[in-house]
């Protein structure tokens, strides 16, 4: 029997992301901005990863404002303030006290629209369909990947830098006038002390916290570095990799989006992290354009599986009292990783070379299949549909 049709203002909420991960994905060039100025690798994680511990800084009152208020309101603010941000680098001298504060109110303005904008589409999304509904959901940011940096490296080499700048403000503003078109789901009233009051007291769900967490470092590590290392090694543009990561990313979400909901979530996430850890290890012996299309495909093909799947599994232990939280918790913890990562390969990257670093970054992202894979729980609980789910969750003492 097919699974209902997704309604008209998931789609929406998808347009409106896509258009905000333009402006956002636009800001992956700014290490080459910064390598412009003279700016060393060190410093270029200093900068790239203020925005992410300011978003983690936030995240804690974001879930739970998301499960007492209305949602709508922080995607459009983040969008509108993200947009604002952008047209400030416009005026940026250099690297300064300004410019690290920008990055912190792009952090907190992407935290507060990311992560309300994947809470809507979760609720909007039928609970047959979740695993697909967020493939699909996330190739509207996947997509930008490939067409923010490629089109912006572009900009910035023909028009410079501010040129690129003003386009992302422009597009920022955009999504914030498609937001003010979603409806809203209702959510159910909470019932003070029930069991969607609080975050489930299961392995499985802090295991899979903790695997984003190893995931995000080497993910972070690839995103931040990619530029620089392209350019190290003396090819000329990143957008090959970018693309050929998207293209992957985006066809085998299109293929196997729905496979997580069939066979359980634990058989789809262990062969897809394994294969991100491999992508991201032979990406440092990359030398050809070629080579680096075919590590880029690698990458597309596991991420583009994994954070979806790994979404999927931690709502299905949720309750929708507390999928603001659980939803928090999932994108914050692969958040840490992702900001950690500029912090520390860095200065990898300054001490021992680009091929280190990207080793270690595989090993991190091993290190979150092992995590999976020692839950007792996982067997269960990444098979739960979200009824089987809710019962465990009210069954917790």
């Amino acid at each position: 029997m097919p699974g209902r049709s997704l309604p008209r203002d998931f789609y929406l909420v998808t347009a409106a992301n896509f258009v905000f991960f333009l402006n956002f994905a636009s800001f992956f060039l700014l290490p080459l901005h910064l390598k412009e100025l003279g700016v060393t690798e060190r410093t270029i994680g200093y900068v790239m990863g203020t925005a992410g511990f300011a978003g983690l800084c936030v995240l804690p009152f974001l879930g739970t404002l998301l499960d007492r208020v209305g949602r709508r309101g922080f995607v459009t603010a983040g969008a509108l303030t993200m947009a604002l941000a952008s047209f400030a680098y416009i005026v940026v001298p250099g690297v300064g006290p300004v410019l690290f504060l920008l990055r912190v109110v792009q952090g907190v303005s992407f935290t507060a629209a990311f992560v309300t904008a994947s809470t809507l589409a979760v609720e909007l999304a039928p609970i047959e369909r979740r695993g697909e509904a967020l493939g699909l959901f996330g190739i509207s940011t996947l997509t930008t990947h490939a067409i923010a940096p490629a089109l912006g490296e572009i900009v910035a080499r023909r028009f410079g830098f501010a040129a690129l700048f003003a386009i992302a403000g422009s597009l920022g503003l955009c999504a914030a006038a498609l937001t003010l078109r979603i409806r809203a789901p209702e959510r159910p009233r909470s019932v003070a002390g029930s069991a969607g009051a609080r975050l489930p007291r299961m392995a499985i769900l802090w295991l899979g916290a903790a695997m984003m967490v190893a995931c995000g470092l080497g993910f972070g590590a690839v995103l931040t570095f990619v530029p620089t290392f392209v350019h190290a090694i003396a090819l000329e543009h990143v957008a090959p990799f970018f693309i050929s990561y998207t293209v992957a990313a985006v066809a085998v979400r299109l293929a196997f989006g729905g496979l997580s909901d069939r066979v359980g979530r634990r058989r789809v996430l262990l062969p897809s992290i394994a294969l991100l850890a491999v992508a991201v290890l032979v990406l440092g012996w990359v030398h050809s354009v070629a080579a680096l299309v075919c590590v880029g495909l690698l990458f597309g093909a596991g991420q583009g599986m994994v954070y979806p799947t790994a979404n999927a599994l931690m709502i299905d232990l949720s309750h929708p009292e507390n999928l603001g939280r659980v939803q928090t918790l999932f994108s914050g913890s692969f958040s840490v990783g992702v900001a950690a990562s500029a912090f520390i390969f860095g200065g990898v990257i300054e001490r021992f070379g680009y091929p280190a670093a990207f080793t270690v970054a595989a090993a991190c992202i091993a290190v979150g299949g092992v995590l999976l894979w020692s839950s007792p729980e996982a067997g269960v609980a990444t098979v739960a549909t979200a009824q089987d789910a809710l019962t465990l969750v009210q069954a917790e003492p």
